[in-house]
């Protein structure tokens, strides 16, 4: 009994494995369809985008920021995951949900550009923001090389669920204002904390992810506003004043 329950078990992990590598191979091949379809102009994005990413004040702010949290977090952050986790923040069914938003939160974001006028300019901000933002993230992790809290690898740092799903979020602002973004910030936020409650990686690797996407969602809505406006578009991305307090001794 207590055998088959193991195999059980092991059947479903296999299932679950399965369906996230489905889910990022069907992003892949859409993002290689839609920039075949759009002629996504990736030079001239990329040039403006990443003078935007390095030289915009702001950005170099929450980056900056999020680099040096990041570093003072490493010396804790055993003793923080082994916090968060005790106290059960979020449920073993919320982080579920939070880790497929994580890797398949842009398909749903895309799927509702379709019926939009400007569906092409909202498509090829997106695809060539989330190809931005997967190149960094992955060139980060395997130059790193962070062993994961549950040492199954060593691409703890950062954590890309979250680094998506923040992007997500931000493309969702940019293209559609807070009645969208914020709830996306939410999900966004669900999905760092079920990465730390899956003990798949550390404050530190959510903190940096969370910095990146927001940055390169960022960056690269200056050329998507400028084609759609002729102007330089202003937006204001809400912003997370946050405070962490742990009793660690």
């Amino acid at each position: 009994m207590i055998r088959n329950c193991e195999l059980l078990d092991e059947q479903s992990t296999s299932f679950m494995k399965n369906i996230k590598q489905y889910i990022i191979i069907s992003s892949l091949f859409m993002s290689s369809v839609l920039a075949k379809e759009l002629n996504l102009h990736c030079a001239t994005y990329w040039t403006e985008s990443g003078k935007r990413f390095i030289m915009d004040q702001s950005n170099q702010q929450l980056l900056g920021g999020a680099a040096i949290t990041t570093l003072a977090l490493t010396q804790i952050d055993v003793k923080a995951q082994n916090y968060i986790q005790s106290k059960g923040l979020i449920s073993n069914g919320m982080a579920n949900v939070a880790d497929y938003w994580g890797i398949g939160g842009q398909l749903l974001l895309w799927g509702s550009f379709i019926n939009k006028k400007d569906k092409n300019e909202r498509l090829v901000y997106a695809m060539n923001a989330f190809v931005a933002n997967g190149l960094i993230t992955y060139g980060l992790k395997f130059a790193i090389g962070k062993e994961r809290p549950d040492k199954s690898n060593n691409r703890s740092f950062p954590s890309a669920h979250t680094s998506n799903s923040f992007l997500t979020a931000t493309i969702a602002q940019e293209t559609y204002g807070s009645k969208v973004g914020v709830p996306a910030y939410m999900l966004a936020c669900i999905t760092g904390l079920s990465r730390i409650h899956e003990d798949k990686h550390y404050l530190s690797d959510v903190i940096f992810g969370a910095a990146l996407g927001t940055t390169v969602g960022r960056a690269f809505s200056y050329k998507y506003h400028k084609n759609m406006f002729g102007k330089v578009h202003v937006s204001i991305t809400p912003q997370m004043d946050l405070r962490i307090s742990f009793l660690l001794d």
